[in-house]
């Protein structure tokens, strides 16, 4: 008894007598697949033609030259809209010493919109480089205009604790009317702090804040002008301090 041939299946003989069906589904899916892949070759292609027309810049910017950022943005320019590499290009904004963050947008149809972060400098740290409100370090070559600055000196990675130091010791410095203009610290964590009157304070590693009020407490007794003959005090003694003298 003959086979039935399946629905959308059709038999085909071979010179040699033999019997082949073939199923029109699959050689539908075949064909729908390769125009699925030629569609996106298509597409691929298009998007490669669409070519960036404008870069704008939309921050306000103190620090940083627009100058800058326009030798940086036109090695992008003759890149596609779709196939830029955004994060090539913020990294390279990123290495330009005032900016904090870049973050690059693609605005239809054919624009890129430039946003900039500046550095907000908090701390000078060592010759040549700030500290920002996030303990990193930046460096920006010369920064003999910022001697407003509070001043960092010691051993990179203790950025944070100086800093921490820096803000819970001036407080209390504020109480008897002086400041800290410098805090330095080498690698065995003994301190130095310069105020803002010119005295030098020595503060050893171990039990700091019972030292720090020790000198405070004596300050409150000098009078102004008794401070103002002081040239430096050393708390790293176990039972008292030593005061120097100017002149």
């Amino acid at each position: 008894m003959a086979k039935r041939v399946k629905k959308n299946q059709r038999r085909v003989t071979r010179n040699n007598g033999e019997s082949v069906r073939i199923d029109f589904r699959e050689v539908g899916k075949l064909i729908a697949v390769a125009l699925i892949v030629i569609a996106g070759i298509w597409a691929t292609k298009k998007v490669e033609d669409v070519s960036i027309q404008t870069i704008e810049i939309q921050s306000v910017l103190n620090k940083v030259s627009k100058s800058e950022i326009r030798t940086i943005a036109e090695n992008y320019m003759h890149d596609g809209f779709f196939t830029v590499d955004l994060g090539s290009f913020e990294n390279q904004l990123n290495d330009i010493p005032w900016i904090y963050r870049a973050n690059i947008k693609r605005q239809w149809p054919s624009k890129l919109v430039i946003e900039i972060s500046e550095q907000q400098p908090y701390f000078r740290w060592g010759k040549n480089h700030l500290i920002n409100k996030y303990a990193e370090v930046f460096y920006v070559g010369d920064t003999q205009q910022y001697t407003s600055l509070p001043l960092l000196l010691g051993v990179e990675g203790r950025e944070r604790q100086l800093i921490d130091l820096y803000y819970k010791y001036s407080a209390r410095f504020k109480q008897v009317d002086t400041d800290i203009l410098k805090l330095k610290e080498d690698a065995r964590y003994d301190k130095e702090i310069t105020l803002v009157n010119g005295i030098t304070i020595n503060v050893g590693r171990e039990k700091i804040d019972k030292q720090i009020e020790r000198c405070l407490y004596s300050f409150a007794m000098f009078t102004k002008a008794e401070r103002e003959a002081i040239a430096s005090i050393d708390l790293r003694h176990s039972n008292g301090f030593a005061i120097r003298w100017n002149g």
